[in-house]
């Protein structure tokens, strides 16, 4: 039906025009009135963006976060907003979404979606921005959007992933994790996640070989490095472990995941004053759910 009215609008306007050159005024009718706001422009054809693969990386980000390129997830604010002011949209309406700028985001998405509408990397993009807002089913939504327009894609699998994993379903975020690698074992975010959640379960060897792998493209991420430490943590390998920890920033160590396990591991390697100096520089106030394992490491600590 909404068709038909439009159709008839366009009729309406063809016969006003013939009306005009005759010298007479036409009186508006109701649909004249209903439909009034549209404008010739609303039909104009828009060039499409067709999908390239490159739109997934932040190439004007350089960090030391080897992931940086493909999730801006964990950059500082400054670099954040880097990637909002670039020429590129999609990367424009994200890097808002990241800075928290909700409403801003969400205009710059809507004023490009007749460009993009059939774009997977926009969706997805678009489907994170609604993770962010903890918009949860909304952003599932998007994320199978972008699937169904290519259904190789495998960022909106990873982000997938996160979600199940943020709502405590691990074996469906295993799932997703390995089928996101599958089809795409050159994209480093979801063999990073996957490596992470085999750490979680204690699969040791199996994330370890995973974040080697990742080390030697990139030495300095922090994440990589933690996770090493941890691994290697469990391992009972000490030593190696407090290498691996040791090469982290000392600034960055005031943060609990990456401080108390270092302390750990200096304690288990008989460095009880490095370790306690490492304890009391951790910033109480970033704590968010590791309070109870801050008491734990502390009474272990003054054993």
């Amino acid at each position: 039906m909404r068709y038909l009215l439009l159709v008839i609008l366009i009729l309406n306007l063809g016969c006003s025009s013939n009306e005009k050159s005759k010298g007479t005024k036409k009186e508006l009718t109701p649909e004249d009135k209903e439909f009034g706001w549209i404008e010739n422009s609303a039909f104009e054809k828009v060039d499409e963006v067709a999908f390239n693969s490159n739109q997934d990386l932040f190439e004007q980000v350089s960090s030391d976060d080897s992931l940086s390129k493909e999730s801006i997830s964990r950059l500082p604010t400054p670099k954040i907003e880097e990637v909002a002011s670039s020429n590129d949209p999609v990367s424009q309406g994200i890097g808002k979404c990241y800075g928290k700028n909700f409403t801003e985001a969400d205009k710059i998405f809507e004023a490009n979606y007749k460009r993009y509408k059939n774009n997977p990397a926009y969706w997805n993009q678009v489907g994170t921005c609604q993770f962010l807002k903890g918009e949860y089913r909304k952003a599932l939504l998007f994320y199978n959007k972008a699937r169904t327009l290519n259904a190789n894609y495998a960022p909106p699998v990873n982000n997938i992933g996160v979600i199940h994993q943020r709502q405590g379903r691990d074996q469906k975020a295993l799932a997703a994790f390995k089928k996101a690698v599958e089809l795409n074992k050159f994209s480093l975010t979801p063999i990073f996640n996957l490596a992470q959640l085999y750490l979680k379960y204690g699969f040791v060897d199996k994330s370890q070989n995973i974040f080697k792998t990742l080390y030697n493209k990139n030495s300095d991420d922090i994440d990589v490095l933690n996770a090493l430490g941890t691994g290697q943590l469990l391992k009972e390998n000490y030593s190696v472990s407090i290498n691996y920890f040791s090469k982290i920033p000392r600034g960055k160590l005031s943060n609990p995941k990456y401080g108390l396990n270092f302390a750990i591991a200096l304690k288990a390697g008989g460095r009880v004053k490095d370790a306690k100096a490492v304890f009391d520089r951790i910033d109480t106030k970033s704590m968010g759910d590791l309070g109870g394992y801050y008491n734990k490491v502390g009474r272990y600590l003054n054993e």
